[in-house]
């Protein structure tokens, strides 16, 4: 049994409960003003709280800065550091940016996200993609029953040419039946058109999916027989495998069964004289790349910024074509149509307007029905219009 212990047991008790009890009020007295001193040093001075809510208040210069920032930004989603999307973002930025706009480049994933990006994503206005992947989507429905009605095009860009790149022995895209090829990330719109390219030429591969550079270095070890990139030549991350390598590309027949969904491409030996054979072009396929966005209502924010973007494009359009701009931006047709879509209605104006008309008419050459004739037209009308606006 367990017993308490009494006050003869400890003999020392009484006494000390005595003390405490002599010292108790000077005890609390101490333990107080320690109490009140924590207090006081715990709460910040005065003018310490006045200083943080005038932090917290938004003050007019803060609100003018938010509103000038975000009325007149344009958000472009494009594509991962080494594809021809975001040098060609870029482009817009350098070119298009001042006082009263200003791009504003996205690092993407790729055309099939981008599409994504633009109808779901927030913050975004514009994106890049490919009339190929505009036509898969709409065909499927699985991001929207009324794709054609949502998404607006600004303008056809530049043909984007396949690139195979495979080792050494490997001496034929036949070749590659049976074995292991990459067609980028799942999901990707590398994978949906490689997938489609092979199957149209009745190539079957062992399909593996992985980033660009990992793929190149799985070629190099032996682990896959090729990669599928496709980017607006020149493609950087193909441009920089060296010889000792052993790689190299391989050409795609543009066979019929193509010829209804892919343009005609070229690879030149130039551009990668590691991989293609001197004075010898590669035929490849290639797909539109195009400029998108919502079908905004005229009345919202939103179609205000896209428009006063599409302005800017249109006007200084010549100065993207020029060095030291990508090379890609000689080969962009503004007036060229994607049939089955809808032009943002800003730019169809601009292709649309009188001034082009009575322009054409001034001129008295060529044949503005003519499709050459029309884009050489205006061409020289996009000049002549940034050229007026540079006198007033």
């Amino acid at each position: 049994m367990v017993t308490q212990p009494t006050k003869a047991a400890f003999p020392h008790f009484r006494s000390g409960a005595a003390r405490s009890v002599a010292r108790r009020p000077v005890q609390a007295l101490v333990l107080g003003l320690l109490f009140a001193t924590m207090l006081v040093m715990s709460r910040p001075p005065a003018h310490a709280q006045t200083t943080r809510a005038a932090k917290a208040a938004p003050t007019p210069l803060a609100e003018e800065w938010k509103t000038k920032l975000n009325a007149n930004t344009v958000a472009i989603i494009a594509g991962s550091p080494e594809d021809t999307y975001l040098d060609i973002t870029h482009d817009l930025a350098v070119v298009l940016n001042d006082d009263n706009l200003r791009i504003l480049p996205m690092v993407g994933q790729g055309g099939a996200q981008n599409i994504r990006d633009v109808l779901y994503l927030r913050g975004v206005d514009i994106g890049i993609t490919t009339a190929q992947m505009l036509r898969y989507f709409a065909s499927t429905g699985e991001l929207s029953r009324s794709l054609d009605q949502q998404l607006t095009y600004i303008t056809r860009l530049y043909p984007e040419e396949m690139h195979v790149v495979a080792s050494r022995d490997i001496k034929s895209i036949q070749d590659l039946n049976g074995k292991k090829v990459n067609f980028a990330e799942a999901k990707s719109s590398t994978e949906i058109t490689a997938r489609d390219v092979f199957g149209l030429l009745s190539i079957n591969v062992d399909e593996v999916n992985m980033n660009e550079a990992d793929a190149i270095a799985a070629i190099k070890s032996g682990q896959i027989a090729a990669t599928v990139i496709i980017s607006g030549k020149p493609a950087e991350v193909i441009s920089r495998i060296p010889a000792s390598d052993n790689l190299h590309l391989l050409e795609v027949p543009f066979t019929p069964a193509l010829e209804n969904i892919y343009s005609r491409g070229e690879l030149e030996p130039q551009l990668y004289p590691n991989l293609i054979e001197a004075g010898k072009n590669l035929q490849t396929v290639a797909v539109d790349a195009v400029m998108i966005t919502i079908n905004w209502q005229p009345a919202t924010d939103r179609y205000r910024r896209v428009a006063k973007f599409v302005e800017a494009l249109f006007s200084k359009f010549p100065e993207l074509q020029k060095s030291p701009r990508h090379p890609k931006w000689r080969e962009v047709d503004l007036s060229k149509d994607l049939p089955g879509w809808d032009r943002f209605p800003a730019a169809q104006y601009w292709l649309q307007q009188d001034k082009f008309a009575e322009f054409v008419s001034k001129r008295q050459v060529g044949d503005a029905s003519n499709p050459a004739d029309k884009q050489r037209l205006f061409k020289e009308f996009l000049e002549w219009t940034q050229n007026e606006a540079k006198k007033r």
